[in-house]
């Protein structure tokens, strides 16, 4: 079980998220047989959560996020997400930013359908702090980059009370919480409320003049200051 206690490791420390991601993947057996061990562990610092009560006020908080929105605008294809990211220098998407992925490996595997979705969002919001110039250092992660921005003022009050439920459920069940199949879609459904507004904001958080496909291109503005700040939608 020493690898399974490694591959743990990696997804506790949340370190190099496409590597830990696929290891995971390839010794998904010995993992699953060591969370099952781990079920009564509680998180960092002895918190317990009351899975049910956080998912019911995530999801209420969520619907907010998402009715803050007032003008929904074209976004990039999912197909096109993570060149767009390497186009702008920003880490790729363990999924493509496609949640659909989470969805599927849920029927299969909850925790570990949710540790990949805590990867995913410390991919998400390094991003983030690279685009809007937020200064961090190489180790932080999770709550400290929302932090960050939350101070910076490119995360609204509920996107970041979002974000930290988000963060606390998929980190609960990478720890060995016990999560059920339903329970586990119920997250990642919340959590795509946030991932859209991040691929909005891949799609107009920046001045390079990318339009959809079936609209005429903008022509690039060479003027524009290259760190130039857009919110996330609702910001």
């Amino acid at each position: 079980m020493e690898i399974a206690r490694l591959v743990l490791e990696y997804l506790k420390a949340l370190a190099w998220p496409l590597v830990a991601l696929a290891i995971a993947m390839l010794f998904r057996h010995e993992v699953r047989a060591l969370l099952v061990r781990m079920r009564k562990a509680a998180l960092p610092g002895g918190v317990s959560l009351d899975f049910a009560e956080e998912i019911q006020e995530a999801k209420l908080l969520s619907e907010k996020v998402e009715a803050s929105v007032k003008e929904k605008r074209p976004s990039i294809p999912l197909s096109e997400a993570n060149a767009r990211m390497l186009q702008l220098g920003l880490r790729p998407s363990p999924s493509g930013l496609d949640i659909s992925y989470y969805r599927d490996l849920a029927n299969q595997d909850p925790n570990l359908a949710l540790a990949g979705l805590r990867i995913e969002f410390d991919v998400l919001l390094r991003n983030l702090a690279q685009g809007f110039k937020v200064e961090v250092g190489p180790g932080v992660a999770g709550n400290r980059l929302a932090r960050a921005l939350h101070e910076d003022g490119d995360l609204t009050d509920e996107q970041m009370e979002l974000l930290q439920k988000v963060l606390r459920l998929t980190g609960a069940a990478a720890h060995g919480k016990p999560v059920s199949r339903e329970d586990a879609l119920k997250v990642i459904n919340i959590a795509e409320v946030l991932a859209d507004q991040y691929l909005s904001w891949l799609s107009w958080g920046f001045p390079d003049g990318w339009t959809p496909s079936n609209e005429e291109r903008k022509p690039h503005n060479p003027a524009a200051p290259a760190n130039q700040k857009a919110s996330l939608p609702g910001s």
